[in-house]
């Protein structure tokens, strides 16, 4: 916070002093204004103001204060109205049975609700349970079928099914070049 905000510390000498400071100017201005008999009549100072004690003290004239008026109290006589009071309503009897089974009703029918609802969530979670398993068996039969395709597309393996199906190299292969139509025929290299 900044010093601006600061509130001073009072010290509690100070705050001691100023009191009998004020006490001794309260006590010289009275002193000042009506007087005292020790006092020779000469003039008091107070700052820059001079005050003239007077010699005598004056006795100011009393003053009547009014009299408060006075209040009448007035006891008014009570008058009894009669008033109908309404008689309470009778109470509603419900009976007990019909209350108490139709709370148990209530409470049957909700217990009956979870149950249901209870019922048709774990039914979804089987039957997700059951899609995620077939699931995973699809891609392993997909892993399987992959992994085999592989195989059978090996060089080596369609060599052995060529020579079993009884297919044999050609002694020349013929090349067609299609824009111009013509063809090449070059000798088969075993490579």
């Amino acid at each position: 916070m900044s010093d601006q905000y600061r509130r001073a510390q009072a010290d509690p000498d100070e705050i001691i002093k100023a009191a009998r400071r004020r006490a001794r100017a309260a006590s010289s201005r009275r002193r000042g204004l009506v007087g005292d008999a020790d006092e020779s009549v000469a003039p008091v100072f107070e700052g820059n103001l001079a005050v003239q004690p007077a010699t005598a003290p004056v006795e100011a004239p009393p003053v009547e204060t009014p009299a408060a008026p006075q209040r009448e109290t007035v006891v008014l006589p009570r008058t009894r109205t009669e008033t109908k009071a309404k008689p309470a309503p009778e109470p509603v009897e419900v009976p007990r049975p019909a209350f108490v089974g139709g709370i148990l009703a209530l409470v049957v029918a909700g217990i009956f609700g979870l149950l249901v609802l209870n019922t048709v969530i774990n039914e979804d979670a089987y039957r997700l349970q059951e899609l995620r398993t077939q699931a995973g068996e699809l891609d392993q039969t997909e892993q399987a079928l992959e992994d085999e395709l592989a195989n059978l597309d090996t060089p080596v393996n369609l060599q052995a099914q060529a020579d079993l199906y009884g297919m044999v190299h050609p002694d020349k292969v013929t090349f067609l070049y299609l824009p111009g139509g013509e063809t090449v025929e070059v000798p088969w290299n075993k490579e």
